[in-house]
């Protein structure tokens, strides 16, 4: 990967939670395994935004994803306290010829996000889903919250000026070089980073859905804008985005807080989740560090001029 400082070479033990591995064997003794699902994670900022971050490492990630025969023997030798095998062999041999087919969007690393617009939306089998969990957590969750509260220090401080980006750190890939990088994206200082306990997902944190109605789910934000000014973020559910125009200059939302709704006039939009896989295959290309940092930076400015308390969310009508 040119022009991100990722060390390859330093692994992660991905098998040290084997969580997810039990539930995708549920589903596949369920027979529910090829079920095609959506879901959506999300994450809680204790400040007013969050700033998404982490899809270049999961995009590098599904490139090397894969059961090697070394990892499906490794499986096989977990057991229970009674001495027998925790994975059956037909699920193991499943997991040997599996072919990641998920669809994964994500907003661009650098985007400045409200609370309750998830950090990525993905559809694809349920095992598969289940899966890549870890990673969904590890690689988006966990470098949304190490970039947020960065930017979220510089936010608070009022140092919001881009600037000369400083110099691109070198990170392992491990955990903490997964915050290093995140931090550094958020604008924090990387010189001064001490060791850090990642604090626990909430219970609203984390895997969900949302839905204007049953079986129609989220699947984009709109971010509309006159000029340079951002007006609201529009969300489209999966029947609305397919008759919704996209040369349409008026809208109308209704909000998650008002009860009447809201009728816009932009001069442009931009769709905030782009993707990062599909059909499981990575998508997205490196982009350097320093430019990841300038967008944040970019949309901390321009979102400082808006009361973002009052900043209007909520479901677009035809």
């Amino acid at each position: 990967m040119p022009n991100t400082n990722y060390s390859a070479s330093d692994g992660f033990d991905w098998l040290s939670d084997l969580t997810p591995a039990y539930a995708a064997q549920e589903s596949w003794e369920n027979q529910a395994y090829t079920n095609q699902e959506t879901v959506h994670y999300f994450y809680q900022s204790r400040g007013p935004f969050y700033i998404a971050c982490g899809a270049g490492l999961l995009a590098d990630h599904v490139r090397r994803f894969r059961f090697s025969p070394e990892l499906i023997q490794r499986l096989g030798r977990v057991t229970d306290p009674m001495g027998r095998s925790v994975f059956q062999e037909s699920f193991l041999n499943h997991l040997q010829r599996l072919r990641l087919r998920v669809q994964v969007n994500v907003p661009p690393e650098g985007m400045l996000m409200f609370a309750n617009e998830p950090i990525l939306i993905a559809h694809g089998p349920r095992d598969q889903l289940q899966l890549l969990d870890s990673a969904f957590r590890r690689l988006l969750w966990a470098s949304t919250h190490w970039a947020t509260e960065a930017a979220l220090e510089r936010w608070e401080s009022g140092e919001l000026d881009e600037e000369d980006a400083p110099a691109i750190p070198s990170f392992s890939g491990n955990p903490e070089g997964w915050r290093l990088r995140a931090t550094y994206i958020g604008g924090g200082d990387v010189s001064t980073l001490k060791s850090e306990t990642l604090r626990a997902i909430a219970p609203n944190e984390g895997p969900g859905l949302i839905e204007a109605a049953p079986g129609d789910a989220l699947v984009q934000i709109r971010r509309m804008f006159q000029q340079q000014q951002a007006l609201g973020d529009l969300w489209l559910s999966d029947s609305v985005e397919e008759k919704l125009s996209v040369s349409r200059r008026k809208t109308q939302m209704r909000t998650l807080w008002q009860s009447e709704p809201l009728t816009f006039t932009m001069t442009r939009f931009q769709n905030l989740y782009l993707p990062v896989l599909i059909k499981g295959h990575p998508v997205q290309p490196p982009t350097r560090l320093g430019y990841l940092r300038q967008r944040m930076l970019k949309h901390l400015r321009a979102f400082s001029e808006i009361e973002l308390e009052k900043y209007p969310l909520g479901w677009g009508a035809l």
